[in-house]
């Protein structure tokens, strides 16, 4: 799985005007996915697959569904961490990610340092 450079990420996002955090956050959760099949955690599973949808629905409902899939994400993610006995920085409460992610330059910085410690934990790194 792709490993994400914080920097690069918020690079790449400013560039495309916020189309790269789209694919970023499709690519992470398929992998999230994919990492709680291999760590038993299965049924923390973000069912919510089509984030190009449920982020554009959020336009609709006024960011509501957004914010409910970042918190399923954020909920997986620490699933995830317990599960594999990572410590998720700052912290693995879901809702306080979701506040975090209102950080300009911060929140890309604990969203992929979070992310990497878990393709690293669960040996799911490309090589």
């Amino acid at each position: 799985m792709k490993k994400y450079n914080w920097i690069t990420v918020l690079l790449l996002n400013i560039v495309t005007c916020g189309i790269y955090s789209l694919i970023m956050w499709y690519t992470m959760d398929a992998n999230s996915k994919q990492m709680a099949d291999k760590s038993g955690v299965a049924e923390e599973k973000n069912g919510w697959s089509f984030i190009v949808f449920f982020f554009l629905l959020s336009c609709v409902t006024c960011g509501i569904t957004a914010l409910v899939w970042m918190y399923k994400h954020f909920k997986q993610q620490a699933a995830i961490a317990q599960k594999v006995g990572v410590a998720l920085a700052p912290t693995d409460n879901p809702i306080v990610m979701i506040i975090i992610m209102c950080i300009p330059v911060y929140s890309f910085y604990v969203l992929c340092d979070n992310y990497n410690k878990l393709v690293d934990a669960t040996g799911s790194a490309a090589e």
